[in-house]
């Protein structure tokens, strides 16, 4: 009786660890296509995708604050044709703890997202290849 008391406890311990490893990887999205954003920062600052592939922005609650991004660079929201839309002139809210993906990048080139809360330090350069 005693050996399945103990054995009950280590599978219930073994399920709430793996519980835990569900929550964490719900703040890293299974997107190949990730860029994490710190306090004031894009890890990677730079990414290349293939056309019709999205990329997911994702904040956590240890590293991550308010973001706003658009489109363009340095916190200024620019047009650059063939780049999906980021929310028009307000750009895209993301929460601290939170993640977004961009709609699909359909059309070949260089982009720049950037962050409107943190101009300095918050740009990407997306190339979307063939």
């Amino acid at each position: 009786m005693k050996r399945l008391a103990g054995m009950a406890i280590c599978t219930l311990a073994a399920a709430v660890a793996l519980a835990g490893c569900g929550t964490a990887s719900a703040t890293h999205p299974a997107n190949p296509n990730t860029v994490n954003m710190g306090l004031a920062s894009f890890s990677p600052t730079a990414i290349t995708i293939k056309k019709g592939s999205t990329i997911t922005f994702a904040s956590t609650v240890s590293t991550g604050t308010l973001h706003i991004l658009a489109i363009g660079r340095s916190g200024q929201n620019e047009t650059e044709k063939g780049a999906p839309d980021f929310g028009g002139n307000a750009g895209i809210r993301i929460d601290q703890n939170a993640n977004w993906t961009s709609p699909p990048w359909n059309t070949v080139g260089t982009y720049h997202v950037t962050c409107t809360v943190h101009p300095d330090t918050m740009n990407l350069t997306v190339t979307v290849t063939d």
